[in-house]
């Protein structure tokens, strides 16, 4: 996965270097000067910087290596502690040597990640003639690690002295523990197309053909302009068709998916042809509300910065639009959306008011967001709550239209997710807007046949043309072709275990205590307890103590001030000495089951996340709710995270989890015990 990263992004680079395309251009006819800063602290593991060397390797044999002008030169520092030369760009001038050379890079396994170290020699040293490097080659840096660096500012601060000098910088972090701002400040600019993200070194290979084709694109900033909004690239990528070997000598346009007419634009000395998009059906057909037919429909759209808010305004008119074609009613069409970036933004739900006017009226205030692309996190939303059983329909068909016009930032979370949903009976429509899209992605999130469930436009102007087409397919959907029968969730627990609900009312307030009471009740009331195996109780009890101060004419025996207010430590420990201890009906042999309630107006949460030590051979669920961080409440729950964590978007929607909580704790009930 690695290799076909910096494969991709070499091609970026081309394309934004070159001054005139053609079709027979390769990285053997381009010059390139490539330094990895590979990161050997002691968090990587050997089987893992292995990885990292086998990365280099296959990546060298994409290239012409040589002395030559003409040819591509590569070099290697590592870092952990201090920075650690591996090889100049000047020393290894075959294939085999440079294998050679990355053979006998060792682990230093060190305990510092001093990044800004090994990129300050870049800069000042190996990217320098002395050294091997030329002033026609393009200039590329490519920065590995899987956590944050030990000097963050002195990262920053190198990184911009890097840009400066020309040198086009990558920045791929891998895994959990990677600070993304970090890498975004460290990373050229736009950050959409320099700014890589994986869970882990074995996941790496899963994203290969996506990343290949986004970064294939050159950055916003060289890039034409449709309308107002920059299209970030030339829409160029490579053939996929061909064998690996010979993608690289292929450049092909990505045909879309509607007919095109093309028109062409220069650019300086280079003339590309740029798609203009017809309707697949005459634009004056209209659809009259799906002849009454009932659906649950939910609209999600890319709110990212690689979208002009002008732009996203156009999503907004034209689903507003799209709405308008069906009978919207509480009995027939019902509606919900959903914004994303970093996180989940909930506008509507089907539980609305189903009233065309209402719906209008509440996207008028709907506002954009930016951030990084996390489509998953949208999948996985309106799949498990959007549509859970408790608010979706079974008996009518369950439809999905995802916008967006770039790669998401995890592309194969998000294709886990589309699946997901697809597997339980959910309609999957992608529709990509612009020449960033990542055809492969569309494919993955969409339904079959492609022909049928994606759709490609060139820009955000011309989504209109698509509005009937996609009426009209989504009206062809039959209620009798869903093929999910939501059961109830059926929890057999064969071995004695005992369920412990933990939330802090002295810093939740009445009213959210009550929505995570209600429930809480509810999930209770779903668990099968009649075999005797499975014991439930609940702690939410934080109360301040002698903060009282009576009636006193004396000043010293005030104390205003001195409270010490109750936090979500004291509901750990409590947790680990009251709730699962046997003189409060815990049983010494059973399996211990914790679920906590997180929202993001909890204080010393990192502190409460210390103590989660006390809790040893239990499993722990976390349900955050609100603007959460992600990393703090993985730092309560047990792992693997995606099994121990369900994050809400905000109290409104808490009813929605219902399903997903109990299909993860029936999960936990079957594991063995910690």
């Amino acid at each position: 996965m690695l290799k076909e990263i910096l494969f991709s992004l070499i091609y970026m680079v081309h394309a934004v270097s070159s001054q005139h395309v053609q079709q027979s251009a390769a990285c053997h006819t381009k010059a390139f000067d490539i330094v990895f800063a590979i990161d050997t602290s002691s968090s990587i593991w050997k089987p893992d910087f292995a990885l990292e060397l086998k990365f280099i390797k296959d990546i060298s044999q994409q290239f012409d290596i040589g002395l030559r002008h003409d040819q591509t030169r590569i070099g290697v520092v590592s870092f952990a502690d201090h920075y650690y030369l591996q090889f100049h760009l000047w020393q290894n001038n075959r294939h085999d040597l440079v294998e050679r050379a990355l053979n006998r890079i060792r682990h230093r396994a060190g305990k510092k990640t001093n990044t800004a170290s090994a990129i300050k020699y870049m800069v000042n040293t190996m990217f320098t003639p002395r050294y091997g490097s030329r002033r026609n080659a393009v200039h590329v840096a490519v920065i590995i690690t899987d956590g944050k660096s030990q000097d963050r500012r002195k990262t920053i601060q190198t990184a911009a002295l890097a840009r400066k000098a020309g040198i086009h910088v990558f920045a791929i972090g891998v895994g959990d523990r990677v600070d993304y701002r970090e890498l975004e400040e460290t990373a050229s600019r736009p950050t959409e197309e320099y700014v890589f993200e994986v869970d882990d070194f074995e996941s790496l290979d899963n994203m290969k053909y996506i990343l290949s084709n986004k970064t294939c694109t050159g950055p916003a900033t060289d890039s034409p302009l449709v309308g107002r909004r920059r299209v970030s690239g030339l829409g160029l990528r490579p053939n996929f068709n061909l064998p690996r070997h010979e993608r690289i000598q292929s450049l092909t346009r990505t045909p879309a998916r509607t007919r095109l007419t093309t028109t062409t634009q220069s650019m300086k000395d280079v003339t590309i042809p740029i798609p203009d998009i017809q309707a697949d059906i005459d634009p004056r057909l209209n659809v009259t509300n799906c002849g009454g037919k009932p659906a649950d429909i939910y609209f999600a759209l890319d709110a990212s910065n690689s979208i002009w808010p002008e732009d996203f305004k156009k999503q907004l008119t034209f689903v507003r639009d799209l709405i308008t074609l069906f009978d919207v009613s509480q009995t027939k069409t019902r509606v919900g959306l959903v914004t994303f970036s970093d996180r989940v933004k909930p506008i509507f739900d089907l539980n609305t008011l189903q009233i065309k006017e209402n719906l209008f009226k509440q996207m008028e205030n709907v506002t954009f967001m930016s951030g990084r692309t996390k489509t998953a996190d949208a999948l996985k939303f309106v799949h498990e709550q959007g549509f859970s059983p408790d608010v979706a329909r079974p008996e009518v068909a369950h439809i999905m239209f995802v916008f967006t016009d770039g790669i998401s930032k995890r592309p194969h979370e998000t294709a886990r997710e589309a699946e997901l949903a697809k597997r339980d009976g959910i309609y999957m429509f992608s529709i990509g807007i612009g020449m960033s899209v990542e055809k492969t992605e569309l494919r993955d999130i969409a339904s079959d046949p492609d022909d049928d469930f994606v759709f490609h436009v060139s820009n955000f102007s011309v989504l209109d043309t698509i509005r009937n087409i996609l009426a009209i397919k989504t009206c062809a959907i039959q209620p009798e072709d869903f093929v999910s029968d939501q059961k109830e969730i059926e929890c057999n627990v064969n071995v004695p275990t005992d369920l412990m609900f933990v939330y802090d009312s002295a810093q939740l307030g009445i009213p959210r205590t009550r929505k995570i009471t209600k429930f809480v009740y509810d999930v209770t009331a779903a668990l099968n307890m009649d075999n005797h195996n499975l014991k439930v109780g609940r702690l939410l009890e934080n109360c301040l103590s002698g903060a009282d101060t009576y009636l006193s004419s004396q000043k010293p025996s005030m104390d205003f001030d001195g409270i010490d207010f109750p936090d979500f430590r004291r509901m750990i420990r409590k947790l680990a000495s009251q709730g699962f201890a046997e003189p409060y009906g815990a049983r010494r042999y059973a399996k211990k089951v914790a679920v906590l309630f997180l929202d993001d107006n909890m204080e010393n949460l990192k502190q409460a996340s210390e103590e989660i030590a006390r809790l040893h051979e239990t499993h722990t669920m976390v349900i955050t709710i609100g603007d959460s961080d992600m990393y703090t409440a993985m730092s309560f729950s047990s792992r693997p995270a995606n099994d121990y964590i369900v994050h809400v978007p905000s109290y409104k929607y808490l009813h929605t989890a219902k399903s997903t909580l109990l299909q993860k704790l029936c999960k936990v009930f079957v594991k063995e015990k910690h």
